[in-house]
């Protein structure tokens, strides 16, 4: 009996060692996801079998119970993935409704991949702090991912064109490109700068396109030639003939404005025109030499007042509403370098132009129009302006005014202390009805005419600027109308006018009728002199005080008889 209960301890003894080393061989993470659950225990950290640890900061940041692969991490909607030693941390903020954030990032032995159903993949390269993205879409103008990171860092994108070369925007500069995109539609941008970036993932237009400027189509049969210099060096760098009305941009800088001098063969006249960088690119335009489109080739001059603006290193930009894709909208048409003999271009007689005028030295942009209407010398002035209101916000400063010289009403505005800007100008109450609306990279003024129609409304200057310190800064300013604001005053005053001629005559009527309407008569011509009763309630008093006169005569002579 002895014996038996011995070698049953021994057995006992047995399964023990087994369960242990069972236990031993089987991967901590699994171990911690088996026996905790992710509600009620925070700073949880998950290893894969490559090595990738995820560590979850919030109880209530896991969707659902993670999942732990080879070399992912898997909760919901939500898949971290790395193929070696690599790190990174999950909060509430991989998992908002219009974003997903990670933190923590340790992507420097092996890069780390962030995929959510709805986001899309993303694979980062290098320490970053923090990465956010909504998504990417090459196709807006809104930030497609932002960043925190002490070292230069690469980021690899989706959902790009697979046609497209593609670049990463920051401040409106180019900061990094991949020219061959993958056939799957990714991208990958190396050494993204340091610090805080906010970056909007743009594709890179492979074409320059020509075309007519009355109706948008292109430069079809007409053979043009295209001559492209960069603005920074002078030096031509390709000179192309197309009769489609594109020409081939590939390998040409991304962040490069170009003068372009277009010549044609003769169906429409010669442009010569600055190109905004090709990140930004858009159409050139060509005015057709028809009969039914008359033209005139006034040659353009500087008329500053101000003293603000120095006529050889100043640009001028001539824009013109032009049919597109997204409708009727102002592009740039024409222009160069005015110099002190002034610009000289063939524009459409009649055609009002939006005028702008930068000074890149004296950080100065002004906004103005021109309605060319013959071949002659055509001064563009810029006059000093009385602002009827300013005011300064976070050290930007906004002034405005309703102008009325001579040519027609004008709204003015100015932007100072400031590093970019936005500005819009619309009716109050018909924000839809809008007479300017543009980025500006400097100080700007504007000097725009008030449409005939609308002489009589109010305006609002909606602006969102950069000060010096690199903050952003937005509001409304309203312009108001003097024209309603005086008809108000007139009809103050002759509500006065009336009142006081109604009660002096009174008054003197109790005296004589006859002294009653001299008062009327007397009181109703000064007021009338004096501007403050209308015509039309001054005539009828004196007419009321000399029936009153007359009448209180013959009263009086009836009395005497």
């Amino acid at each position: 009996m002895p014996v038996a209960i011995t070698l049953s301890m021994d057995r006992n003894e047995l399964l023990v060692v087994v369960i242990a080393v069972a236990l031993m061989a089987i991967p901590v993470s699994v171990i911690s996801y088996s026996v905790i659950t992710n509600t009620t225990v925070s700073d949880l950290t998950y290893e894969t079998e490559t090595g990738f640890e995820v560590t979850v900061t919030e109880s209530k940041a896991v969707e659902s119970k993670p999942v732990v692969g080879n070399d992912s991490w898997t909760s919901g909607p939500l898949e971290l993935s790395s193929g070696g030693p690599a790190s990174a941390t999950v909060s509430d903020d991989a998992f908002e409704a219009s974003q997903v954030g990670i933190e923590s990032v340790d992507a420097t032995r092996n890069p780390v991949t962030v995929n959510r159903s709805d986001i899309g993949q993303v694979t980062l390269d290098g320490q970053f702090d923090q990465f956010t993205t909504p998504g990417i879409d090459p196709t807006d103008e809104q930030p497609d991912f932002s960043y925190r990171a002490g070292e230069p860092v690469t980021v690899s994108v989706s959902g790009v064109s697979p046609d497209n070369s593609v670049a990463a925007v920051a401040d409106d500069q180019v900061v990094a490109t991949d020219a061959a995109p993958n056939p799957d539609g990714t991208a990958t941008f190396q050494d993204l700068p340091r610090g805080q970036q906010t970056i909007r993932v743009a594709e890179l237009p492979s074409e320059l396109s020509i075309r007519d400027v009355t109706d948008g189509s292109l430069i079809d049969g007409s053979e043009t030639t295209v001559t492209l210099t960069p603005v920074d060096t002078g030096e031509p760098v390709t000179r192309q003939t197309t009769r489609d009305g594109t020409i081939n941009m590939t390998g040409l800088p991304v962040n490069t404005r170009f003068a372009a001098e277009l010549a044609s063969d003769g169906g429409y006249y010669d442009r010569r025109v600055r190109l905004p960088a090709r990140i930004d690119q858009q159409p050139a335009y060509l005015l057709p030499a028809e009969d039914s489109v008359a033209a005139v080739t006034p040659r353009l001059r500087l008329a500053d007042q101000t003293g603000r603006f120095d006529a050889e290193r100043s640009e001028l930009r001539l824009q013109r509403p032009v049919p597109t894709d997204a409708g009727t909208q102002y592009q740039t048409v024409a222009g160069d370098i005015l110099g002190d003999n002034g610009f000289q271009t063939a524009l459409q007689r009649n055609q009002q132009y939006r005028v702008v005028i930068v000074d890149p030295t004296a950080q100065q942009t002004h906004v103005t129009t021109v309605t060319p209407r013959r071949s002659e010398p055509t001064a563009l002035p810029i006059e000093p302006i009385e602002y009827t209101t300013t005011e300064s916000i976070s050290g930007i400063n906004i002034s405005t005014a309703y102008r009325r010289p001579e040519g027609g009403d004008r709204l003015a505005v100015n932007l100072s202390n400031v590093r970019a800007a936005e500005l819009t100008l619309s009716e109050a109450g018909n924000a839809s009805n809008t007479i300017l609306e543009d980025s500006y990279a400097q100080n700007m003024t504007a000097d725009v005419p008030v449409p005939d129609d609308t002489t009589e409304s109010n305006w609002n200057a909606d602006y969102e600027a950069t000060n010096m310190n690199d903050a952003t800064i937005s509001g409304q300013q309203s312009i108001q109308n003097p024209t309603r604001q005086e008809r108000r005053d007139a009809v103050v005053r002759a509500v006065l006018s009336i009142l006081l001629v109604v009660v002096l005559g009174s008054l003197a009527m109790r005296i004589a009728p006859s002294v009653g309407g001299a008062v009327i008569i007397i009181a109703a011509g000064l007021l009338w002199l004096a501007g403050w009763m209308p015509v039309e309630a001054g005539l009828p008093s004196i007419a009321v005080g000399v029936i009153v006169g007359v009448l209180g005569v013959i009263s009086g002579s009836r009395r005497s008889l």
